[in-house]
This record gives structure tokens, C-alpha cells and sequence, in this order.
């Protein structure tokens, strides 16, 4: 079985989940983890897919001739599943240019890997200014290496608060 992580974008509009999908099953794929979204009025996602090697060549062609949709396939790699525990972090602050930035910086500097990330920004009614909220999933070795993870990021700014959730 081939893995396969398949990029796709174009303007939303409904019923592109159901396309996709049908294509999967047609060629005997399987669908095995996805982010969707609708950004901008974009429809935006990445699929993870497994597909036996003897319809690998009719899926990839399929998937890349979608009409309105642009679509990007990278094989996968099923062997660089690492033995680490996947932690939740939640950063929350006040919205400001680079946070993003800041926040996966500090990872990088550690030698963290995100494995998952997704950011809002909303409204604080209280203050009347942005809230900037990031959800992170990053592989973690150890309670020690979470504390350096946790005391890193928390040092970015006193308005950071950070939340880890362990399994």
C-alpha cells in the first residue's frame, strides 16, 4: 500500500468533500485522516490517503485533473511514525503582527516539530481588541522536555498564556 498526502484548493462550493471521496473509493483508496476548511471563500485541504500500488497511477491521474480544483500529491512516508506522545497546546494572547512567527520560532528553536497547528484571531468583547488563539499537536518525549516546551513559550510575551493537554 502506497501512502499519499494530497494537497487541495479551490473555490468552495458544495459537494467538492463528496468528490473527492467517490475518487477514493473508485480506485479502492482509502481515506484515512483529513483538514478541511473553507478560508476566504477558498475551499483548502490536505488529505491523507492509502491507496494499493495497482490503482496509485489511475488515482494520481484522476485526482490531479479535477476541473476547478488544484491539487498536489506527495507520497508518504509510513516509516518516520516516531514512538513520541502527541501533546495539545493551546497559545492564547493578544492578536499582533509575527505571533505566529514567535510561536513556531520558539519551537524551532527546541527542535520541535509541529505536527498540527491551526490559529484564530476573534474578538475580545471585554477589551475590545483581538484575542490570537493557536492550537498545536507536537510530538513530545518526555515530561522534561514538555516543561522546556511550556517555559519557552511562555517567556514570548506576558500576555501568553499556554494550556497543554497530555493523553
Amino acid at each position: 500500500m502506497k501512502q499519499l498526502v494530497v494537497s487541495v484548493i479551490g473555490k468552495d462550493r458544495p459537494g467538492i468533500v463528496d468528490q473527492l471521496s467517490s475518487l477514493v473509493v473508485q480506485h479502492k483508496g482509502n481515506w484515512l485522516a483529513s483538514s478541511l476548511t473553507e478560508l476566504a471563500g477558498q475551499f483548502a485541504g490536505i488529505l491523507h490517503l492509502e491507496v494499493d500500488e495497482q490503482h496509485l497511477e489511475a488515482l494520481s491521474h484522476d485526482l490531479l485533473n479535477q476541473q476547478n480544483l488544484l491539487v498536489n500529491i506527495a507520497e508518504g512516508d509510513s516509516s518516520n511514525n516516531e514512538d513520541h506522545q502527541q501533546v495539545a497546546i493551546t497559545v492564547t494572547a493578544n492578536d499582533r503582527v509575527g505571533i505566529v512567527q514567535e510561536v513556531t520560532q520558539a519551537l524551532n528553536a527546541l527542535g520541535v516539530s509541529l505536527s498540527e497547528i491551526n490559529t484564530h484571531v476573534a474578538s475580545a468583547p471585554n477589551w475590545g481588541g483581538l484575542i490570537f488563539t493557536a492550537k498545536l499537536s507536537v510530538p513530545c518525549a518526555n515530561d522534561e522536555q514538555l516543561g522546556v516546551i511550556q517555559e519557552s513559550l511562555e517567556s514570548l510575551a506576558d500576555d501568553l498564556m499556554v494550556d497543554i493537554e497530555q493523553d
